[in-house]
């Protein structure tokens, strides 16, 4: 009776045991499982995050006789007097720079726009070829430049950001460019 007892005792703990375990492999694989759906979550997200962004554009056609695009989506980013805007511009015939490889048939551009210095910057530019492919680009953003310098062009009389801004706020660019 004793003995009967040891082993239904050894039959328990040890059961016990085999029961734990096998709890904790199965636990084991469902962390691997888990681990897996986070990674192909998050490979999803970092893919999805890299494609080109969309873009609405609109059409300015300059006083000069030049036309070129703005991103009237990105306009939904702007703070008081600043914001960042893309602008297309295709080249007739196409341009031709030292160290980009090909013609440039197309460039776009992201300019900061700071309307209290009537000042701005540039963030990334992007060329591009015939056929519509990226030949290069640079991002001047990374990292960000200090506020000092971030602004560091004048918007002047007659130019590409001129046209723009006459565009996006009317005849109170001309007035504000003649007082100053």
């Amino acid at each position: 009776m004793y003995s009967l007892a040891v082993k239904s005792l050894n039959f328990c703990f040890f059961g016990s045991l085999y029961i734990i375990y096998l709890f904790y492999k199965e636990l084991k694989e469902i962390g691997v499982m888990l681990k897996t759906i986070l990674f192909v979550i998050i490979c999803y997200i970092s893919i999805s995050a890299q494609q080109e962004e969309q873009h609405v554009w609109k059409v300015v056609n300059a006083d000069d006789g030049s036309k070129f695009w703005y991103d009237s989506s990105s306009l939904d980013t702007t703070k008081q007097d600043r914001f960042n805007i893309w602008i297309l511009e295709t080249n007739q015939p196409p341009k031709t720079y030292d160290g980009i490889e090909g013609d440039v048939f197309r460039s776009k551009t992201l300019y900061t726009i700071n309307l209290t210095t009537v000042k701005y910057g540039i963030l990334k530019i992007r060329y591009y070829n015939l056929s519509n492919q990226e030949i290069f680009s640079f991002d001047y953003d990374k990292p960000m430049p200090p506020e000092s310098i971030r602004f560091p062009y004048p918007i002047t009389d007659n130019s590409l950001l001129f046209y723009l801004l006459k565009e996006l706020y009317g005849p109170k660019v001309e007035q504000t460019q003649k007082l100053k």
